[in-house]
């Protein structure tokens, strides 16, 4: 098996395990930590009042989308 063959397979193998982990892994916050929020038109009043209810403190939203 040469070199590039080998690289090319872990590679995919380094790839393979970081989607399975991603996708498998527990989602939990970590203790103490608020549960995550997912957005949608429903929740979407209530992440904002909890955002400017903290107006004092350092807020960060992150937005994550697959595409």
């Amino acid at each position: 098996m040469t070199r590039r063959k080998l690289l090319l397979i872990l590679v995919v193998v380094a790839i393979a395990a970081a989607f399975g982990y991603v996708r498998f892994a527990s989602h939990d916050a970590p203790a103490g930590q608020l549960p995550l929020a997912y957005l949608d038109p429903a929740s979407l009043a209530t992440v904002k009042a909890d955002f400017n209810r903290a107006a004092s403190e350092t807020r960060i939203i992150v937005l994550l989308s697959p595409t």
